[in-house]
């Protein structure tokens, strides 16, 4: 990623000008060199590629992502790869970097992908606005056996909403994690920190608007004192210059990995897209409410399909 464009320089949707609260959206900027700048239509997928996409990418409402045997093609005639991206409300210059080749291929060179830094010692703390699927991004981590440590894992709830310390223990019931309720103000977690065990550690961290000042520094607070990681989950269908504020505020504190969560829940994804593109590495999709389904790693692949499913 070898270019940041500043918010001034942003236009969206035919010229609206993109104001980032003074933060920088990151993308590659455009080779143009012997390559045609207008997007084109997608080639056909690789067969595991596509194999991938359709065991792992869930739907919108009745909405199926196109099978294996079908091709990764526009879903009208008429469109534009570009047209398909403005509905996203994807930003200009990030349609622009994806420009000159097929859309998996545009994707998997400006975005990146990966897992989680599960296992190597430190916890893993779940950040974002409230009601983003935080929690039941963590919860699905667990209840799908991701956390592949060869002890249970354990819980630090620190989000003070009411009701959150109720949620994320139904969520938990029946598996084998440790929920400790660090909820309230004062509450001691370093003793759990000392973890003899190797037990992986999920904070499920409060929710905040980032241009609250205090909020912000009570989570970082949290983060500090636990030496986490910091995973950003960003849900679809948010407003994508929010998702860039999001993202730019929370790579500030460090955060290196995010989580796209309710895909089933919008057709827009273009926050998914805006967010991962400020340089956070894309991990996993969440695309059911269920605990037990519809979560897997993201691919460009997937992606790919997922922005041509329109309504």
């Amino acid at each position: 990623m070898s270019e940041s464009v500043t918010s001034s320089e942003m236009t969206h949707n035919g010229g609206t000008d993109i104001s980032i609260s003074q933060k920088n959206l990151i993308a590659p900027s455009l080779e143009t060199s012997g390559r045609d700048p207008k997007c084109q239509q997608p080639s056909v997928l690789d067969k595991d590629e596509e194999t991938r996409v359709d065991a792992q990418t869930g739907t919108r409402g009745d909405l199926e992502v196109p099978s294996s045997d079908e091709q990764d093609s526009l879903p009208l005639p008429s469109l534009m790869i570009e047209d398909v991206l403005k509905w996203h409300s994807i930003p200009t210059p990030i349609i622009e970097s994806l420009a000159g080749s097929d859309l998996t291929t545009g994707i998997d060179r400006v975005l990146n992908f990966g897992d989680l830094p599960l296992n190597d010692g430190r916890p893993i703390a779940f950040c974002g606005a409230s009601g983003s699927g935080k929690t039941l991004s963590l919860s699905k981590l667990i209840a799908n056996n991701i956390c592949t440590t060869s002890t249970n894992a354990l819980v630090l709830a620190c989000d003070r909403t009411p009701g959150s310390y109720a949620k994320i223990s139904s969520s938990l019931n029946g598996t084998s994690a440790e929920i400790v309720d660090a909820c309230f103000p004062g509450a001691v977690i370093e003793p759990y920190l000392d973890n003899p065990a190797g037990r992986q550690i999920l904070i499920d961290l409060p929710g905040v608007c980032i241009y609250a000042k205090k909020q912000m520094s009570e989570v970082m607070d949290i983060v500090d004192r636990t030496k986490a990681h910091l995973v950003l989950v960003i849900p679809a269908g948010m407003d994508p210059e929010e998702a860039a504020d999001i993202s730019a505020a929370f790579i500030e504190k460090g955060a290196t990995h995010m989580i796209a969560s309710r895909l089933e829940q919008s057709g827009r994804i273009g926050s998914v897209i805006t967010a991962a593109a400020c340089g956070l590495s894309l991990t996993y999709g969440s695309y059911s409410s269920s605990l037990n389904k519809g979560f897997s790693l993201l691919s460009p692949g997937i992606l790919a399909r997922r922005l041509l499913n329109l309504p």
